[in-house]
């Protein structure tokens, strides 16, 4: 965008040991222009800030606000956070970021001097050699700038502008970011009758009074200059989009697996959309999560994967466990040996074990779970330890027909977190985020009974074995102990301050796992009342716990990307170690105590056998997944999904069964009725659906 502009510097200009050759381009908060150094007499750009709407050029070169007081205000504030923007640039060496060599304050205004590198911007790119850009050359550009990103955002910084026009191309095609936009959004806080974002690129939270900003917003924003990359066109309006989600109407915008199935990978378009939600929980929640899911394995949709592990003994001897030869063959490239031995490093460098810990017996064996490869075979079912039995069960899985929706139960007013039924199946009880607990007679769907005792969102309930005691947990902090009976509250306990999010009754009842924000895992006595242990280790948010079925473990999982399992006997120290690629946000155990099943932010259901012989990974191109729940018989495993969807798995499989649709927003609950008979699901769209099996 050169050319001309009525209030740019003059050619020739003299602005510190800076000489003006030309204008490069303008924008609403600023002039570029290439200038010479006559010092070193190297070429540099300089970007001078200059709001149009909030300046004048008083001369030559002087620049005031407008003669009112609102304008005084924002000028100075956008001023203020322009000099910050500089100095912390300045701070940066990355390839893929604009190099800020100094600042200048003159002229009642400041001046940010860059590195000046020819070449052209993504977006003249597009207009130049088409709308849109193979897979291939997309990803040479975007994941380098996913470095820069993160760089950004490990600094504490946001970038809050990134689109076409501010990725740089230089002429060796290398991309760095440019035009940070902070200066833009801080003066937009205080203009909400006129939005000062850039339509299609900007999240919702970028609107005035529309939510907080993070690193996912970056990410939103890079998602949709990808989108535009892959359809010729720039996303919808986030504004307009939320409107139509809020309305519970279809969003306006075409899903990228959609637009670009015929030319792209399922994976591209997946990571895609997956930047691309509405919501912000629902994106990435770092540059690094995302990068690692667009690195990962492709996978086409509706794929499963059956994985085969490298089982390792106390002794470090390794063999793949039960791979024909041909599939060994083709599990061992350099590349991939090379990949993970880097892994290892990092992971090991965080002070973390890469492997999955398992006490049996007299020795150790670790689980170190290999990343799927694209399917290319039918899945088959995990194969069994020699000697091992196959799980049975009185009616195969594959033959059951799907569940029917048989009724929608709506009461609460905001989304619902956490399901759970009484032992007897005649009753299902309900939290959601409007603070309520709601009981639900399970054959008629009828209202029995609302609890008010949190302050905020409920987070979790459960039952004990006996049916005597409900607990329930809150954003609040509190645990509550009720008496099923009375819905009288027993006990309360109140943990370190923070969201309590997770919780877990013991198969004997004696004890109560609760966990959250606070990183540690807190065992509460049933009997007394008393706290009795604390398991601390995890680095995140703690989002599920389960016993196994025997009561001897307590399984943990969170936001730092590991699953834990703790010995109930009392030992602070984990018993066994997961390391995942993102997010692990649900766990289950199978009903014989066999298999551990965990689900992530990156779609993907992982099973591993807790004897520690076998893991196997089902990839699921679908959604990120928040709730897990086994049949009462083992053989189905029900996941819940941000699509809107319940998948319904094949226990030993992985293969889909059943895909139930019936919700309007995400699935963030499922659970299973003790006698079989029920299954029901919740979510954000604030219903409770009971189906029929």
């Amino acid at each position: 965008m050169g050319g001309f502009h009525k209030d740019a510097l003059p050619h020739n200009f003299e602005l510190a040991e800076y000489i003006i050759e030309s204008m490069l381009g303008h924008g609403g908060f600023g002039i570029t222009y290439l200038a010479r150094d006559r010092n070193l007499d190297t070429r540099v750009a300089i970007k001078e800030y200059f709001p149009a709407d909030l300046a004048v050029r008083q001369d030559i070169a002087a620049v005031a606000p407008k003669p009112t007081p609102k304008a005084m205000r924002d000028y100075h504030l956008g001023l203020k956070n322009f000099i910050k923007e500089a100095r912390a640039l300045a701070h940066f060496k990355h390839p893929n970021i604009v190099r800020v060599l100094r600042y200048i304050e003159a002229h009642d205004t400041a001046y940010m001097v860059m590195e000046y590198s020819q070449g052209e911007s993504l977006a003249d790119q597009l207009r130049q050699q088409g709308p849109k850009l193979p897979e291939a050359a997309l990803l040479r550009i975007f994941l380098p700038i996913l470095n820069g990103v993160r760089a950004v955002h490990e600094a504490d910084m946001l970038h809050l502008d990134i689109k076409p026009e501010n990725i740089y191309l230089r002429k060796d095609g290398s991309p760095m970011l440019i035009d940070f936009g902070s200066t833009r959004q801080a003066i937009s806080q205080t203009m909400p009758d006129k939005f000062l974002v850039t339509h299609g690129y900007a999240p919702i939270e970028q609107y005035p009074d529309k939510g907080k900003q993070g690193p996912w917003t970056d990410l939103y924003a890079l998602g949709a200059s990808m989108y535009r990359c892959i359809s010729g066109k720039r996303p919808v309006n986030a504004l307009e989009r939320y409107q139509a989600v809020l309305h519970y109407q279809t969003d306006p915008l075409t899903p990228a697996t959609v637009i670009g199935k015929s030319d792209y990978s399922l994976q591209l378009l997946g990571c895609i959309d997956w930047a691309l939600q509405v919501h912000p929980r629902d994106r990435p929640q770092s540059a690094r999560v995302f990068q690692d899911r667009l690195l990962g394995p492709t996978t086409s949709a509706q794929t499963t994967v059956s994985q085969t592990v490298t089982v390792r003994t106390s002794t470090s001897t390794s063999a793949p466990a039960q791979a024909t030869p041909d599939r060994r063959k083709k599990r061992q490239p350099v590349q991939r040996s090379n990949r993970g031995l880097v892994a290892a490093l990092l992971l090991t460098i965080a002070g973390a074990s890469v492997y999955f810990w398992f006490e049996r017996g007299a020795g150790l064996h670790s689980i170190a779970p290999s990343l799927p490869e694209p399917a290319t075979t039918p899945a088959v079912a995990p194969s069994m330890p020699a000697g091992g039995d196959a799980v049975t069960a009185p009616v195969p899985a594959d033959t059951m027909v799907a569940p029917t929706l048989r009724q929608s139960l709506r009461g609460h007013t905001d989304a619902v977190l956490s399901l759970a039924f009484s032992p007897d199946s005649r009753r299902i009880v309900s939290a959601a985020a409007d603070g309520t607990i709601r009981f639900w007679d399970s054959a008629s769907g009828k209202s029995l009974r609302v609890l008010r005792r949190h302050q905020g969102a409920v987070s979790a309930v459960t039952y004990s074995a006996d049916g005597r005691w409900l607990a329930s947990a809150g954003h609040d902090g509190t645990v509550k102990l009720w008496e099923e009976k009375s819905a009288a509250v027993r006990t309360e306990w109140r943990g370190p301050g923070n969201a309590i999010l997770a919780l877990a009754f013991s198969p004997d009842g004696r004890w109560l796992a609760a966990a959250g924000r606070d990183r540690i895992i807190q065992l509460w006595s049933v009997t007394n009342g008393k706290l009795a242990h604390t398991y601390p280790g995890h680095h995140g948010d703690v989002l599920g716990l389960a016993f196994s079925p025997d009561g001897r473990t307590l399984a943990s999982a969170g936001t730092d990307r590991s699953v834990r399992l703790w010995n109930v006997a009392g030992a602070r120290e984990p018993a066994g170690l997961s390391i995942y690629r993102t997010a692990v946000q649900a766990l289950a155990f199978s009903p014989d105590g066999r298999w551990l099943a965990s689900g992530t932010e990156d779609r993907t259901v992982r099973l591993v056998e807790t004897a520690g012989t076998q893991s196997q990974t089902f990839v699921m191109a679908l959604a990120s997944v928040h709730a897990l729940a086994y049949s009462p018989d083992g053989t189905q495993l029900v996941v819940g999904t941000a699509d809107k969807k319940i998948q319904i798995l094949d226990a030993a499989k992985g293969t889909p069964l059943h895909a139930l649709e019936g919700h309007q927003d995400q699935v963030l609950a499922v659970a299973m009725s003790p006698d079989g008979r029920w299954l029901v699901s919740a979510g954000r769209d604030q219903t409770v659906q009971v189906w029929d099996r």
